[in-house]
C-alpha cells in the first residue's frame, strides 16, 4: 500500500522534509515513488508547497496521507475531510477536574443511597405504627365484644 508521508532532510536540528509518495513498508528516508511537494516547518509561517494535481493523482490511486501529511492537506484545503484527532495524555488540569467530578459524583451516589435508605427506614416505621394501631384496634374489639358478652 502507498503513503503520502514525509522524508526528513537538513542538517541536524535543522529539519526540513520532502512529501513523498512511497511504499509504508520502506524506511523513512529510504525507496519512494515520487515527490510531491515540501514542507519548512522552521519559517514563520511554515512554508508548505505540494504538486496538487499530482497528490489528486495518487490519492485517486488509492495512497493514503500519515496522520501528519493529512493535517497539512487539510490545512492547504486538498482534503475535505477532517484528520483525525490524536488521543493525547490527560493534563494535570484535566485530571484535577476529573478526579473532582468523579468525587462529586460519587458523592451524590452515596447521598442518593442514604435518601433511599432514610425513606425506606421510615416506610418501616410506617408499616410498624400502621401494625401497632391494628394491633390495637384488635384489642379494644376483642376488649368491646368481651364486655359486650358479659353484660347481655
Amino acid at each position: 500500500m502507498l503513503r503520502i508521508r514525509l522524508r526528513r532532510t537538513g542538517q541536524k536540528h535543522q529539519p526540513s522534509y520532502r512529501v513523498v509518495v512511497a511504499d509504508q513498508n520502506a524506511k523513512r528516508d529510504g525507496a519512494f515513488v515520487e515527490i510531491v511537494g515540501n514542507y519548512n516547518p522552521r519559517t514563520e509561517p511554515s512554508t508548505i508547497v505540494f504538486n496538487d494535481d499530482r497528490i489528486r493523482y495518487w490519492i485517486g490511486q488509492g495512497a493514503q496521507p500519515s496522520e501528519t501529511v493529512h493535517r497539512l492537506l487539510s490545512k492547504q484545503g486538498l482534503i475535505a475531510v477532517e484528520p483525525p484527532k490524536r488521543v493525547t495524555k490527560q493534563s494535570n488540569a484535566e485530571k484535577a477536574a476529573a478526579e473532582a467530578a468523579a468525587k462529586a459524583a460519587a458523592e451524590a451516589r452515596a447521598a442518593a443511597q442514604a435518601a433511599v435508605e432514610a425513606a425506606q427506614a421510615a416506610a418501616d416505621a410506617a408499616a410498624a405504627a400502621a401494625a401497632e394501631a391494628s394491633a390495637a384496634t384488635e384489642v379494644a374489639v376483642d376488649t368491646e365484644n368481651a364486655a359486650n358478652a358479659s353484660g347481655e
